[in-house]
Order: C-alpha cells, then sequence, then structure tokens
C-alpha cells in the first residue's frame, strides 16, 4: 500500500509543478508592447503605393495602440488592440483615428514570432472618413531585427 501512496505524491506534485509553470508562462506574456521591424511591404492609400520599409508598433496596457508606418512619409494611426482568443501570437488591431481621432474606420493584424514579443507581420485596412480614400498595409519583416 505504500508504494500507492508514494505514486500518488509524486503525481500530485508533477501536476502541480506543471501548473505553476503553466501559470508562469502566461504571466510572463507582455501585456503591452513597444517593438519596431524593418522589412519589406506596402500601404496603399487610395490609387497611390508606397513602398514600406519598417513600422514601429505600441501597444499598451490599457488597450491602446499606436502604429507608425515609415515609408517615403511617415503615416500614423491609433486605436485599440486585443489579443486573438487562442493564439497568443495573434494581435487584432482595431483602427479608428491618426491625427485626428475618430477620422479612420478599420482594423487589421499584427502577427508576432515565436518570443510573442517582436513581430512577425502587419496587414489591414483602413477608409479614412473625410476623404472616403482605403489604405491598406501589408508588411512583412525581414530577417533578424
Amino acid at each position: 500500500m505504500r508504494i500507492d501512496h508514494t505514486r500518488r505524491a509524486l503525481v500530485v506534485a508533477i501536476v502541480l509543478t506543471m501548473i505553476g509553470l503553466a501559470g508562469q508562462a502566461f504571466a510572463q506574456q507582455p501585456k503591452s508592447l513597444v517593438a519596431t521591424a524593418k522589412g519589406e511591404g506596402t500601404i496603399k492609400i487610395g490609387k497611390e503605393t508606397f513602398k514600406l520599409y519598417a513600422i514601429v508598433v505600441k501597444l499598451f496596457e490599457d488597450g491602446k495602440a499606436e502604429i507608425n508606418l515609415i515609408t517615403d512619409i511617415t503615416a500614423f494611426m491609433e486605436g485599440t488592440w486585443s489579443r486573438d482568443e487562442g493564439n497568443d501570437k495573434s494581435i487584432n488591431l482595431k483602427i479608428t483615428g491618426n491625427m485626428m481621432p475618430g477620422s479612420l474606420d478599420g482594423g487589421g493584424k499584427l502577427s508576432l514570432n515565436e518570443d510573442r514579443k517582436s513581430i512577425a507581420g502587419l496587414n489591414g485596412t483602413v477608409v479614412n472618413k473625410t476623404t472616403k480614400k482605403t489604405i491598406k498595409v501589408d508588411f512583412v519583416t525581414k530577417g533578424e531585427q
């Protein structure tokens, strides 16, 4: 009978350790993120297309998001963010404005690398409420950041 108690104690200890490690891994996921990424992509504003060289993304703990798109010009967008349920490497973006809050309407996806701290890519479509122009962004990072 003593062997059964020892085995039970060992199984309980292993299970508790695994639960503790899973909790630590979840707690280590960033609640905010500030990242830059160099890469290749395009930003299409209406009928004009520009090469996209880099992005700067700031995701704040309160759910706000700021995105800077670096091309021949720098485009600034802001809105909110949330994690994709069941996929901690995918961030949903809701874009609501630029320098004028409420001037944009749309969204996109920010893809993170395995470390969940660096950017793999960004895709999105937004409509400028004033000019009625569609802004489409497609960006993929290059190699090491």
